[in-house]
């Protein structure tokens, strides 16, 4: 025998309530500083790979 269970569904009036809200202050600094750090990891990438690029040019 297979247990049932109730799952409350969402109904569309409540995703669109959902969907509609604003985006606070907090979120926008997350996303700038989320920004920054992707251009941070970047340049570091680059400046890694530069780096051993030029040991292995020496050797």
């Amino acid at each position: 025998m297979i247990p049932t269970t109730q799952v409350d569904e969402a109904q569309f009036t409540e995703v669109a309530e959902r969907a509609g809200h604003e985006i606070g202050d907090g979120v926008r600094l997350a996303q700038a500083c989320i920004l920054e750090e992707i251009l941070g990891a970047v340049f570091g990438t680059i400046t890694l790979w530069y780096l051993v690029s030029s040991i292995a040019g020496l050797a």
